[in-house]
């Protein structure tokens, strides 16, 4: 009787830690400036995450020239969606045209192979000056 007391307790208590660790995936970061897009204007990125697994894209950018990152082209929604989007402006605002960033959030959802792929430019141009495609591994 003692041992399935013991047991159930056991469980009990590992039941919490087994929960969380299935939710979360791994995180994976990619933070270029704009210095690493002028040395090579088009970068591909390799990278491995799991399903529930968190991609974050830090790029540097200047919306003060009117370039910016777009929206992102996924091949597969199904697999991989981006959560955020965000800019954050240059922290020394005394600096005439400074550089910011732009940050992208991405959430892996399945098992697949998905790419990702931004272009920096202006709206009204055609064709961007510096591209970065991402192949997504999501593995378990």
């Amino acid at each position: 009787m003692k041992s399935i007391v013991f047991l159930s307790l056991v469980c009990v208590l590992l039941l919490p830690l087994i929960i969380a660790g299935c939710g979360s995936g791994t995180k994976t970061t990619i933070d270029l400036t704009l210095d690493d897009f002028a040395a090579q204007n088009n970068i591909v990125k390799n990278i491995t995450v799991s399903p529930h697994g968190v991609i974050t894209v830090t790029l540097g950018s200047n919306a003060s020239t009117g370039y910016q990152w777009g929206d992102a082209v996924i091949d597969d929604t199904d697999k991989l969606e981006q959560t955020s989007h965000n800019y954050v402006a240059p922290t020394q605002t005394n600096l005439v045209g400074a550089a910011g960033k732009e940050t992208l959030t991405f959430m892996a959802k399945k098992t697949a192979n998905v790419t990702i792929k931004l272009s920096y430019g202006r709206s009204w141009e055609p064709e961007g000056i510096y591209t970065l495609t991402i192949n997504v591994a999501i593995k378990v």
